[in-house]
């Protein structure tokens, strides 16, 4: 139907005061049903020409317009139409779901209600203004509005799904679900009920039921968004983040600009591939030491280690230097794939095999042809020990490494100080602000924290001092625990918050790489670990700091014993 400009009632030359037709509208709908648009146009300006006043005309031009998604237009011939025939409960009825259409819920409202009171029992008009109330957060109006749809036809498959809906949306999951199964029972097809039954079953943490109930709604509808995003937040909670990440980037295909797709993905992403990543990738001093150890150890015939693959940057040097061959593992199926990737891209694919396994899984004979000659990794936290160092490299060298193998790094220590200043105590804890005293939050504060920054002016009130050390050349067997007592002399006058820690690796007997505190990396992954004092203590050159220094096989503490003032 083309476009015709609307007359308002009471304009236009007033031809006849006889009514239209009592199957004006019917026959109008016919018309267009039949895609007859030049009759139909014909039928419409005659009509408006010799009617103009009456509400039949006006009307079959609003539903018409509406059936056309020309829901902007509609709203001017269906607002004349209910003005003259007010008692016209269909009428009130879709110019209020002309509104809803244009997402003007406020302005759904009345015209639903008022088609409701002129028929209370219009299941459909209950229905969309349930709807419109959802929309402006009225959810117990909303929910009356769809149970009175509900009493009226029984078996109404999308108002127990939209009543279902509000119930997600009140955290009623288990009313919920009874209302998408039977939503459901009506229509077995019904695609939607069953991606909001998904999210009722999440919402009882019954993520094997939803995982599967979101497939099934994908199953019907494969290129569902709603249902994409439902799994992909499901797979993560069952901790398949690989899975997860897989559905969010459909649902970012399908809808390119989805808040919640992309929110999910970089939540997933963050928590599988860590951003510390980048940063470690592009830090040259420690590219430098472990490029210049493996040039020093690399021969023709060495077979390579990697644990840990991560982008493959290791690994391809060790190809690039003339390896015989290099096998890496990484736990992380979308790093180890990532990684499979940049290795073929840069040509190395015959040279490197990166296997997505635990170090302690493989098999020589199987993921393996023999015994490494080389192990080189970089399974190193900023506090040395959090990536499970010691317990990866036992077992490599009792089953995966020849006897004798080289090791890079050869050792490491983990180095403290003790530290202050101004600008790193501003970060790490509070006391008073605008005169108002905050201290107490920092009983709230973890005492161990990371500083990521640096930029800050970090006072270094000791020398440093090699606290714990670990010699992976020469110790087949680390022990479980150790607890022992430092004394760390004061250099420096200052206010001290605590002891300061960062990692020194020795990758063989030449070459040395240390993410010292004074020393400003504008790329590392390896940050500095503070451990903090209750509260900060003046201190004076001459006075000795007793810290005991204690360590498992995954993490490392340093705690005050006392100051000591000779």
């Amino acid at each position: 139907m083309k476009k015709k400009k609307a007359h308002a009632a009471g304009q236009g030359p007033n031809l006849s005061v006889t009514n239209p037709p009592r199957t004006f509208f019917e026959d109008t709908l016919a018309l267009f049903n039949s895609r007859r648009f030049d009759l139909l146009d014909q039928k419409i300006n005659g009509a408006v020409h010799k009617w103009p006043n009456h509400a039949v005309v006006w009307k079959a031009i609003g539903v018409i317009m509406l059936m056309e998604g020309r829901f902007k237009e509609a709203i001017e011939p269906l607002t004349t139409a209910a003005n003259l025939a007010q008692g016209d409960a269909q009428l009130h009825h879709n110019l209020g779901v002309a509104y809803l259409r244009l997402e003007q819920h406020e302005n759904a409202v009345p015209s639903l209600q008022r088609a409701t009171s002129l028929k209370p029992d219009y299941a459909q008009a209950f229905a969309n203004l349930g709807i419109a109330q959802a929309e402006i957060g009225l959810l117990q109006a909303a929910e009356s509005s769809y149970r009175t749809a509900l009493k009226i036809t029984k078996d109404f498959p999308e108002a127990l799904n939209n009543l279902g809906n509000v119930l997600n949306d009140q955290k009623r999951y288990g009313e919920a679900e009874e209302c998408f199964r039977r939503a459901i029972a009506l229509k077995a097809d019904f695609a939607e009920a069953l991606n909001n039954l998904g999210t009722s079953l999440k919402g009882l943490n019954r993520l094997e039921e939803a995982e599967a109930t979101y497939r099934k709604a994908l199953s019907l509808m494969p290129d569902y968004t709603r249902a994409h995003i439902g799994l992909g937040h499901t797979l993560l909670k069952l901790r398949q983040p690989d899975k997860a990440a897989a559905s969010f980037r459909r649902a970012i295909e399908l809808s390119p600009y989805e808040l919640e797709a992309h929110d999910g993905l970089s939540m997933t992403l963050g928590d599988t591939v860590p951003l510390w990543h980048l940063p470690m990738m592009n830090d040259k001093p420690r590219n430098d030491a472990y490029f210049n150890a493996l040039q020093a150890a690399v021969t023709p015939e060495t077979r390579v280690l990697e644990i840990g693959t991560g982008s493959g940057l290791l690994s391809m040097m060790s190809a690039r230097l003339g390896a015989r061959h290099v096998t890496t593992c990484e736990v992380v199926t979308a790093i180890a794939d990532t990684a499979a990737s940049i290795v073929k891209d840069n040509g190395f694919a015959d040279q490197v095999t990166v296997i997505p396994k635990l170090s302690t899984t493989l098999k020589v004979g199987v993921d393996l042809e023999e015994r490494a000659d080389l192990l080189v990794s970089e399974i190193l936290s900023s506090e040395f020990l959090g990536e499970g160092v010691l317990s990866s490299i036992e077992d490599a060298k009792r089953r995966l490494l020849k006897p004798g193998a080289r090791i890079i790094p050869a050792r490491g220590s983990v180095r403290i100080a003790l530290f202050g200043g101004r600008d790193i105590e501003m970060n790490v804890r509070v006391d008073e602000v605008y005169g108002f005293d905050l201290s107490r939050f920092n009983d709230i504060v973890p005492p161990k924290q990371y500083v990521g920054r640096n930029d800050l002016n970090i006072e270094l009130l000791s020398d440093g001092i090699g606290a714990i050390h670990f010699d992976f050349m020469g110790t087949d067997h680390f022990p479980a625990s150790r607890s022992y007592g430092i004394d760390v002399p004061i250099t420096r006058a200052g206010r001290c918050c605590g002891v300061i820690q960062w990692i020194r690796l020795e990758m063989d007997d030449t070459f040395v790489f240390e993410n010292h505190p004074a020393e400003r990396n504008v790329a590392s992954g390896w940050q500095h670990c503070v451990y903090l004092f209750k509260t900060p203590i003046d201190v004076q050159p001459g006075q000795v700091a007793q810290i005991i220094a204690s360590h498992d096989i995954r993490t490392c503490w340093f705690f005050l014993k006392k100051i000591v003032t000779p």
